[in-house]
C-alpha cells in the first residue's frame, strides 16, 4: 500500500514538471512560456437601447418597461413597439406528431432589432392556431364574434398580426402568464391592440 502512494506521488511530480512548473519542497512554482501571448476576442460592445422610456401618449417602450419594472411589473401597462417575430405553427412531416407552442410572437423598439435579449413575449391573443385560423375564416365570412355572458371577459383572438409593423399594445406586465410562459425578465400577456401604422381597408383594397 505504501509502495503504491509513493509511486502516485512520484508521477504526479513528473506530470508536473512536464507541465512547465517546478516543484520546490511543498511549494508549485510556475515557469513563465517566453514569446507567448494568449489571443482572446475583443469584448462585444451592446449599442445602448434608443428608445425613450415612455412615449408623448404615456405608453412604454421595451426598454421602458423592464427599465421601470418596480411598477410595471404585475400590473396593466400599454407598450408601443414593433413586431420583430413571430412564433410559427410547425410543418409536421406527414404520420408523425410535432411539438407546437402556443401562439405568441415578439415585441422590440426597432423594427429590425436582432439583439434577442431585448425582445418582449406577447402572449395570450389565441390559446391555439385552430382558434387563429377559425377567427379568420368568421372574419373573412362577415361573421361576428357570439356575445359573451355578462360580467366575462376574454381578450379577442387575434390572427392578423403584421410582421414589422407598429403597434400599441394594452397587457399585464408579468414573469409568468396564466398559460405557463414564464421569463424572468418580464412578458406580456394580451387584452387589446392597436396597429399604428397598418394601410386602412380601402388603401389595401386599391393595391
Amino acid at each position: 500500500m505504501k509502495r503504491t502512494f509513493l509511486f502516485l506521488v512520484l508521477a504526479s511530480a513528473l506530470l508536473i514538471t512536464a507541465c512547465g512548473e517546478e516543484v520546490t519542497g511543498n511549494k508549485v512554482v510556475v515557469t513563465k512560456v517566453e514569446g507567448y501571448k494568449a489571443t482572446l476576442p475583443p469584448v462585444p460592445t451592446i449599442p445602448p437601447p434608443s428608445a425613450p422610456e415612455t412615449y408623448s401618449d404615456g405608453s412604454y417602450s421595451v426598454y421602458g418597461l423592464r427599465r421601470n419594472e418596480s411598477k410595471t411589473m404585475d400590473s396593466e401597462v400599454e407598450v408601443t413597439a414593433y413586431i420583430a417575430k413571430i412564433y410559427e405553427k410547425p410543418v409536421c412531416p406527414e404520420g408523425k406528431t410535432c411539438h407546437t407552442m402556443m401562439p405568441h410572437l415578439y415585441l422590440a423598439d426597432e423594427k429590425d432589432e436582432t439583439i434577442s435579449k431585448r425582445y418582449l413575449r406577447l402572449v395570450g391573443y389565441a390559446q391555439n392556431f385552430q382558434e387563429m385560423e377559425d377567427a379568420r375564416a368568421d372574419a373573412e365570412a362577415g361573421k361576428e364574434p357570439e356575445p359573451l355572458p355578462e360580467g366575462v371577459y376574454l381578450p379577442p383572438v387575434v390572427w392578423d398580426w403584421r410582421l414589422g409593423h407598429k403597434y400599441k399594445i394594452k397587457g399585464s406586465f408579468v414573469n409568468r402568464s396564466g398559460a405557463g410562459f414564464m421569463d424572468a425578465d418580464g412578458l406580456m400577456e394580451y387584452r387589446e391592440h392597436q396597429c399604428l401604422d397598418c394601410p386602412v381597408e380601402e388603401e389595401e383594397e386599391k393595391k
